[in-house]
C-alpha cells in the first residue's frame, strides 16, 4: 500500500518494494486525498512508474471508508448491512470512472488497474452509462479520449467476482471473461471460507471461463506465471 498524500514518496516506495522485494502490485484505497480525483495530473508520476515497472495499481475499499466526493454514507453508520452494501462497490466504481473518463488510461495505455472485492455486476450498467455520456458531452469534456470508455475498461481493467455472485453471467455476456479474477475474501466474515472455490464452481460460468477467472486472468493481472502440470 502506498500513500497518495505525497506522490514523490509514493513513487519512491513503489520502486523500492518492486525492486528490493519483488512486489507484484501497489494498492490504494479509493477515497481520494485533498479532494483531488484520480485523474488529476498530480498522480501521473505514480501511474508512469507503475506502467514502467509493469505492475498494476489495485483499488479496494475497506471499513467505513467515506469517499470524496461525499456520498454521505455516514447516515448508515449504525448498520453494517446498509453502509457495507454501498461501500465496497462505490469505491471501485468512482476510481474506474475517474481513471477512464479522466484520461489516465489514454495517457498510460499499458497501465493495468485492479478493481477488487467490490463485485463485478455493476460494470455493465455503469460503463454503458459512461459510454452514453461520452457520446453526449465527450466532444468537449473528454477531447483527449481516442476511444469509448468501455474500450479502455476492457483493455486495462480487471474486476473481481465474488464466489457467490450469480449476476456474473450478465457481466460475461457484456464484456466477456478476459478481465475477471477470483476473490475468496478470506478471512472476512462474509467470505465463503473454507468452501470458496467449491461455491465459485456453482456459478453460471462455463468451464473455460472458470479456468480463466481462477488462473489465467490473475496471471495476466499480476504477471505471475502459472505452474502447469506436466503430461505423463
Amino acid at each position: 500500500m502506498v500513500a497518495p498524500h505525497d506522490i514523490a514518496s509514493a513513487v519512491e516506495e513503489t520502486r523500492r518494494c518492486v525492486g528490493e522485494y519483488g512486489f507484484k502490485a501497489i494498492y490504494l484505497a479509493p477515497g481520494t486525498v485533498n479532494r483531488r480525483p484520480w485523474h488529476d495530473r498530480c498522480y501521473d508520476p505514480l501511474w508512469a512508474a507503475c506502467q514502467e515497472l509493469d505492475i498494476p495499481v489495485c483499488f479496494h475499499g475497506g471499513g467505513r471508508t467515506l469517499l470524496t466526493p461525499d456520498f454521505s454514507l455516514e447516515i448508515f453508520a449504525d448498520r453494517l448491512m446498509m453502509w457495507h452494501t454501498f461501500n465496497q462497490p462505490l469505491g471501485v466504481m468512482t476510481a474506474a470512472v475517474s481513471l477512464i473518463g479522466g484520461g489516465v488510461l489514454e495517457r498510460y495505455p499499458d497501465l493495468r488497474v485492479g478493481l477488487l472485492e467490490g463485485n463485478c455486476s455493476w460494470a455493465p450498467w455503469l460503463i454503458h452509462r459512461l459510454d452514453e455520456h461520452y457520446e453526449w458531452v465527450g466532444w468537449y469534456e473528454a477531447r483527449d479520449l481516442t476511444r469509448k470508455p468501455s474500450e479502455y475498461f476492457v483493455r486495462n481493467c480487471f474486476v473481481s467476482v465474488e464466489v457467490d455472485e450469480t449476476p456474473v453471467k450478465h457481466y460475461v455476456d457484456w464484456f466477456g471473461d478476459d478481465n475477471l479474477v477470483f476473490s475468496t475474501d478470506f478471512p472476512h466474515g462474509d467470505s465463503q471460507y473454507p468452501h470458496a472455490t467449491e461455491t465459485f464452481r456453482k456459478l453460471p460460468l462455463s468451464e473455460a471461463s472458470q479456468a480463466k477467472v481462477l488462473g489465467d486472468n490473475w496471471s495476466r493481472l499480476y504477471k505471475i506465471p502459472l505452474a502447469r502440470k506436466r503430461r505423463a
